[in-house]
């Protein structure tokens, strides 16, 4: 039975880390285990888990992208109108 600990993050994903091999995975070559998976620990987590965060961070580089093409073609815009 191989042992596992598992964190719930407040994003409603779960993650299981496995913390030991059993025997019968420890002599496998490819660590495969065919029996139970214990869960020995399990964390409640009071934040998203790393790929939420890592989106999360994504979309706002890309707001604030957006936000500044945005601003620029409105400056471009003024200087054309003013230039005319």
């Amino acid at each position: 039975m191989c042992d596992f600990e598992e964190f719930n993050y407040n994003c409603s994903h779960q993650v299981k880390q496995l913390l030991s091999y059993c025997h019968f995975a420890r002599t496998d070559p490819f660590h495969q285990c065919f029996g139970v998976q214990v869960t020995k620990n399990t964390w409640h987590k009071n934040f998203p888990c790393p790929a939420c965060e890592e989106a999360e961070r994504q979309r706002a580089w890309a707001e604030e992208q957006e936000r500044l093409r945005q601003q620029a073609w409105a400056e471009e815009q003024a200087r054309n109108n003013q230039q005319q």
